[in-house]
């Protein structure tokens, strides 16, 4: 077997170190865990009457109250912000939190399922095996004479623990994407019973014969922690926010702009928008459009789902395109029209620690490039700004139907004839087919914008062939760190991630990914 070269685990770090080092150090933590209390109950007094079921039993008892701790720590978004800033970001995936925070949640079911069956074998044997004298020799404690229905059900521990398991139930099933995606309000409710969770397990152990009930120790700071994020999000949220805008683009995508108190944020970051006219307590992420040197605060909304719908219906209620709201306060039921939390980071907001970076747009996936984009053309417009923030941006606008192109055509437009340096290369694809009158727009078209975008570069049709991509942008910046930064479907996000990968191993060109995460 070939060991990995210097160079071959330097090429390997771009993509993978970060996220290899969090998984190695929580891989490790949980097998600590287990195993020391594993060998404590082995050699402990109750290993005499029930064996290796007390060590299985304890050892997934310590696997949940340590996972128990570590679950609420990547729904942080403030912490989590915070902590973008410094040092530590060179060595935690921040942008991974809803996958780690998933990977938690499994962890914590597989080890409820061994803690369940090895106190259910546990059950059995102190009712049918276990002699009461020995019992209480062993343990100091009166025999309970209970069957091992009597002991999963009519005991505290029993019944907590089995009313636990239901409410895991209600939380894993709700969170499916297929249910929570179409009733999001459900998903949110159910999922705040983990309140309920952690409440049953603190006194699941109350009266544990084998050691002192410790879960809320494991579970009490973090807690702490996120009390402290959700008085930060509620306090934020009471913050006056008036809509000044509402246009309506094509293909069912909404622009809102909005104005409210003490709002700074930077580009590429997201925020939370809630509608208490629709429903009071569900707020959802998305990408800020504007730039932070604009007076104002932007989201494009793609009308997907029912939250969004009903967004679509309370502000533009005759379906007319273009401007249909200015300068609203209150929804005609007197609620505020919209409430807004934030700013989060994102992926995005690393794109300033490339000097050269590729930014690939799939639809409405382009919102957080918009952002950028507008504030490189601010700060170039600045005469006082020497040293450009990027010295190349390559944009690849990905959309499907020629009318998805308009939401920010404006903008491109703009960046393209200002481009300074020559730093923008533009490349549209269109994926979808054109219609017969759009085919002859095309055809007999103005040469010198293309018809499809209005830009003066062609629009390419189909998809773009990635391999070739990255290929000459290997050969082009050899030796140099490239940012590859993307917002839109998972299947284009593999990939994108693959060519990263790829031609970072073979090529000296080294391509850093990004993908939003919501």
């Amino acid at each position: 077997m070939k060991l990995p070269t210097k160079e071959e685990i330097q090429k390997y770090w771009v993509n993978e170190g970060n996220k290899l080092i969090l998984v190695t150090l929580y891989t490790l933590g949980n097998i600590a865990a287990f195993v020391y209390t594993f060998v404590h109950y082995y050699h402990s007094e109750a290993f005499k009457i029930v064996g290796y079921g007390v060590c299985f039993a304890r050892g997934c008892a310590q696997l949940l109250k340590l996972n128990c701790a570590l679950i609420l720590v990547p729904v942080l978004r403030n912490l989590l912000s915070w902590l973008r800033g410094t040092f530590l970001n060179n060595y935690v995936p921040f942008d991974k939190n809803i996958v780690f925070h998933k990977l938690i949640a499994w962890v914590i079911c597989f080890a409820t399922f061994g803690h369940v069956m090895a106190h259910f074998n546990n059950f059995r044997i102190y009712a049918y095996e276990t002699l009461p004298q020995k019992y209480e020799e062993v343990l100091s404690i009166p025999y309970p004479d209970l069957s091992p229905i009597e002991f999963a059900f009519a005991t505290l521990a029993g019944w907590t623990g089995h009313v636990v398991c239901i409410v895991m139930v209600l939380m894993y099933t709700s969170a499916v994407e297929s249910i929570r995606r179409p009733m999001f309000e459900g998903f949110w409710y159910t999922h705040h019973l983990f309140i309920v969770f952690f409440g049953l397990l603190v006194v699941h152990g109350l009266h544990s014969v084998l050691e002192p009930t410790s879960f809320w120790k494991w579970v009490i700071g973090p807690c702490f922690f996120y009390i402290l994020e959700r008085l930060i999000r509620l306090l934020r949220s009471k913050k006056t926010t008036m809509l000044i805008q509402a246009r309506i683009h094509p293909s069912r995508v909404i622009e809102i702009r909005m104005k409210t108190e003490r709002f700074k944020y930077k580009p590429g970051q997201y925020l939370f928008l809630n509608c208490p006219t629709i429903a009071q307590n569900e707020w959802h992420p998305f990408t800020i459009t504007s730039a932070p040197e604009e007076d104002f605060v932007s989201c494009h909304i793609n009308v997907v789902g029912n939250w969004t719908g009903k967004l679509s219906t309370l502000l533009n209620p005759d379906k007319k395109l273009g401007i249909v709201q200015e300068n609203v306060l209150k929804s005609p039921d007197g609620k505020p029209i919209l409430r807004i939390d934030g700013p989060f980071g994102a992926a995005s907001e690393e794109v300033f620690k490339f000097k050269q970076v590729i930014l690939v747009g799939a639809g409405i996936g382009v919102t957080p490039f918009a952002s950028i984009l507008k504030h490189i053309k601010y700060q170039m417009a600045r005469t006082y700004n020497t040293t450009p923030l990027i010295d190349k941006v390559h944009f690849y606008w990905i959309c499907r139907d020629r009318n998805s192109f308009e939401w920010f055509s404006g903008l491109i437009g703009e960046l393209e004839m200002e481009n300074h340096n020559n730093f923008l290369e533009i490349h549209p694809y269109l994926t979808g087919a054109l219609s017969a009158q759009e085919i002859r727009d095309v055809m007999y078209g103005d040469e010198e914008k293309d018809l499809i975008t209005g830009f003066t570069t062609p629009t390419q049709f189909g998809r773009p062939k990635w391999d070739e991509i990255f290929a000459d942008h290997a050969l082009r910046y050899a030796d140099k760190d490239v940012g590859v930064f993307f917002c839109g479907p998972k299947l284009l996000s593999k990939s994108l991630y693959r060519a990263s990968t790829k031609f970072t191993k073979s090529t000296t060109c080294r391509f850093h990914y990004n993908k939003e995460n919501f």
